[in-house]
C-alpha cells in the first residue's frame, strides 16, 4: 500500500503502440508491392531508446531476438529497455543471456548492476559495477545506481560521492533527488533542502515528495506531513502519515530501503529465487529476489496491475524467446494528471484553512486560560500596602539585611514580619501589609523622624509578594 502511495505520476514512462501493431498490413503491402518497405527493427529500437520510449524499444528488440536469440546487441538493448520500463527480472534475464555470449562486456556488467540494485541486492550490484569499471565503463555512466547501492548498504558518504560524479557529468534531476535523500538519510537536513531548492522552485513534484521524506528522516514529522498533504490527495496523505512518522527511527540502510522501495525492516523478507546467475569476476554468483516496487521511481511489474489505485494500465508484450509476458506501464493522460494536481491543490487549501481555524481556536483558548489564571492570581494576591525598608540584588541575603535592620530599628520593626518582591534588577525588602495606604504612610513618617528613610509601596491585585523566611 505504501509503495503505491509513493508512485510519482511524472516518473511513469510513456507507452506507445507495440511493434506488432505497427507492422505493415496486408492491404498496404498490396498497394506498395512495387516498392517494398524494408524495416530494420534494430534501428527502430535504437531510435525509440533515443526518444526515451523504452516500451517501443523493447518490442523492437524482441522482434530481433525472435529471429536471432543470440544477438548480443539486441539482448543488451532489451535488458536496458526492460530496466527502463521497470521490469528488473526481465532485464536480468536478458543480461544473463548476453553475459554468456560476452562475459567480458562492461556494458552488460553495468546493466546487471543496475538491475540488481532494483532487486535490493546492493552487495552483488557493487561487485558488478566494480567489474564494469575494470572493463572500461565510464564511472559517470553507473554513478547514479552505484550511489543507490551504497545507500542501501548504509554508506551514505560513498553514495554522495557517486551522486556528485553523476551531477558533475550534467544536469540530472534524479541524481539531485537521490543526493538529497542520501543527505537526509545521513541527517543533513539543511544540505538536503538546499540541493533540492532549484527543483522545488520549478515545481518538480517528485522533489516535493523527496522533501517530505527528508523532513521525516531528520525528525520533522509535522513538516513532513504538511509537505505530503501539499502534493498528495488527502486520503493518500492520511495513509502515508504512519510511514513518515517512523522514518526517523530507522537505521541508514533501512531508511534507504524505505524511501526508495517502500520496505520497512519488519516487512516479510522476499524469498531469494535462484536463477541462471551472472557471475562476477571478483566474487560469488548473484542471486535475484522478487522485484520490489520503488517508492520514487517507476513501479515494478507486480505493481503495474494495481490500475484502480494508481491510474496505471498495463499492456502485455511477450518475449518470443521465453514465452514470458512483460508488463509495460501506460501513464496517466494529461487530463488525469491535471485532475490529480487540481485535487492536490484543493486539498492543500482545505488543509491550510483547517490549520488557520485550529490556530484561531488555540489562540482563543490560550487567551481564556490566561484570563482565568490572572483572575485566580488576583483572588489569591489582592492589592495591599507595604513599606520598603531596604533592597538587595541577591535574594538569599535579604534575611541578613532583615537582621541588620531589626538591630538598627528595633522599636519600629517590633511585631513586623519581612516580605519581598522583585523590582527590576533587585528585590524589595518590605514590612506589612498595612491596613491602609494612610497606615503605611504613618509608618514612613515615624521612621523619618527617627532618621530612617523608607518608602511606601502599593501592590496591585495579582502581584505576588513572598514572606521572607
Amino acid at each position: 500500500m505504501i509503495r503505491s502511495l509513493l508512485l510519482a505520476p511524472s516518473l511513469l514512462l510513456a507507452l506507445t503502440a507495440t511493434a506488432q501493431a505497427q507492422e505493415v498490413g496486408p492491404d498496404t503491402a498490396i498497394d506498395q508491392a512495387s516498392e517494398p518497405i524494408i524495416v530494420d527493427p534494430m534501428a527502430q529500437a535504437r531510435d525509440a531508446m533515443a526518444r526515451n520510449d523504452p516500451a517501443e524499444a523493447l518490442a523492437r528488440y524482441l522482434r530481433v531476438l525472435a529471429r536471432d536469440p543470440g544477438d548480443l546487441e539486441a539482448l543488451t538493448g532489451a535488458g536496458d529497455a526492460a530496466l527502463a520500463v521497470g521490469d528488473a527480472d526481465a532485464a536480468i534475464n536478458f543480461y544473463v543471456r548476453a553475459e554468456k555470449i560476452a562475459p567480458k562486456n562492461g556494458k552488460v556488467k553495468a546493466g546487471l548492476g543496475s538491475a540488481l540494485v532494483q532487486k535490493e541486492q546492493p552487495q552483488a550490484a557493487l561487485r558488478m559495477f566494480n567489474d564494469a569499471l575494470d572493463l572500461g565503463v565510464l564511472p559517470a555512466s553507473i554513478a547514479l545506481d552505484r550511489g543507490l547501492a551504497y545507500d542501501l548498504r548504509g554508506d551514505t558518504k560513498r553514495a554522495q560521492t557517486e551522486y556528485g560524479i553523476a551531477l558533475r557529468a550534467g544536469q540530472n534531476a534524479e541524481a539531485t533527488r537521490r543526493m538529497a535523500l542520501s543527505l537526509g538519510i545521513a541527517g543533513d537536513k539543511a544540505g538536503a533542502l538546499a540541493i533540492l531548492d532549484p527543483l522545488l522552485r520549478r515545481q518538480d513534484i517528485p522533489a516535493w515528495r523527496v522533501r517530505a521524506f527528508v523532513l521525516a528522516m531528520t525528525g520533522d514529522t509535522p513538516g513532513a506531513e504538511q509537505a505530503a498533504y501539499a502534493v498528495l490527495p488527502r486520503y493518500q496523505a492520511d495513509q502515508l502519515r504512519p510511514f513518515l512518522g517512523r522514518l526517523a527511527t530507522l537505521k541508514s540502510a533501512e531508511k534507504a530501503a524505505a524511501v526508495h522501495f517502500g520496505h520497512f525492516p519488519e516487512d516479510k523478507a522476499p524469498k531469494l529465487a535462484s536463477m541462471s546467475s551472472p557471475t562476477s569476476t571478483k566474487g560469488s554468483p548473484v542471486v535475484a529476489a522478487p522485484a520490489p516496487s520503488r517508492a520514487l521511481a517507476p513501479p515494478r511489474t507486480a505493481e503495474a496491475n494495481t490500475a484502480s489505485s494508481t491510474g496505471v494500465v498495463t499492456a502485455p508484450i511477450v518475449d518470443p524467446t521465453t514465452g514470458k509476458t512483460l508488463s509495460i506501464e501506460k501513464p496517466q493522460t494529461p487530463t488525469e494528471a491535471q485532475s490529480m494536481a487540481g485535487e492536490a491543490k484543493r486539498e492543500a487549501e482545505v488543509k491550510r484553512a483547517e490549520a488557520r481555524k485550529a490556530a484561531a481556536e488555540k489562540a482563543a483558548a490560550d487567551k481564556k486560560k490566561k484570563e482565568k489564571e490572572e483572575a485566580k492570581a488576583r483572588a489569591s494576591e489582592p492589592g495591599r500596602f507595604w513599606v520598603q525598608i531596604a533592597s538587595g540584588s541577591y535574594k538569599p541575603d535579604l534575611d541578613k539585611e532583615w537582621d541588620k535592620q531589626k538591630k538598627a530599628h528595633p522599636k519600629q520593626l517590633a511585631g513586623k514580619s519581612p516580605w519581598t518582591m522583585p523590582y527590576k534588577a533587585t528585590n524589595r525588602l518590605l514590612v506589612g501589609p498595612f491596613a491602609s495606604k494612610d497606615a503605611a504612610q504613618d509608618f514612613v513618617n515615624d521612621a523619618r523622624k527617627a532618621g530612617w528613610g523608607t518608602v511606601p509601596v502599593t501592590t496591585g491585585a495579582g502581584q505576588k509578594v513572598e514572606r521572607l523566611n
